[in-house]
């Protein structure tokens, strides 16, 4: 298991896919984590922090060559799968506000990694209980700490 450092950027981006990290609507974090390789897929692991409110919750990203997995676990519970040209449905439990159903349909998933850290580029709409909530861009630099 390695020691690495993410920096992990989100945003949510207009109807048209228009895509402008300056326009207010983007939050960056940097945490550091854990990364292991598995059966060929790269898993990588961080604690949340209060500034993305879920404090309290792991979170575990299962990376293979055309799938991102998203998992947490703890104080809230959700599983959400970026496969571009697939849409995927789960179950998201805020803890606090109770459980919805999620849609996440990935338009474009980007992962390249190699023994000095990776990227992960995904672009996708959500949907909360089948109602189409935006577009969404999540970029997260990984770095080996040495």
């Amino acid at each position: 298991m390695q020691d690495v450092v993410l920096s992990i950027r989100s945003g949510l981006v207009s109807p048209d896919w228009d895509w402008d990290w300056d326009c207010g609507s983007s939050i960056e974090v940097i945490t550091p984590g854990k990364l292991y390789r598995k059966d060929g897929d790269v898993y990588i692991t961080y604690e949340e922090s209060g500034l993305t409110g879920m404090r309290g919750t792991e979170t575990t990203l299962k990376v293979g060559p055309k799938r991102v997995t998203l998992t947490r676990t703890g104080e809230i519970t959700s599983e959400m799968v970026f496969e571009q040209g697939f849409k995927h449905l789960s179950y998201y439990d805020t803890g606090t506000v109770g459980g919805m159903s999620i849609g996440v349909n990935a338009r474009k998933v980007n992962t390249v990694f190699d023994e000095t850290g990776g990227l992960i580029n995904v672009e996708y709409a959500v949907e909360v209980e089948n109602e189409l909530r935006g577009h969404n861009n999540i970029k997260i630099e990984v770095k080996n700490v040495h």
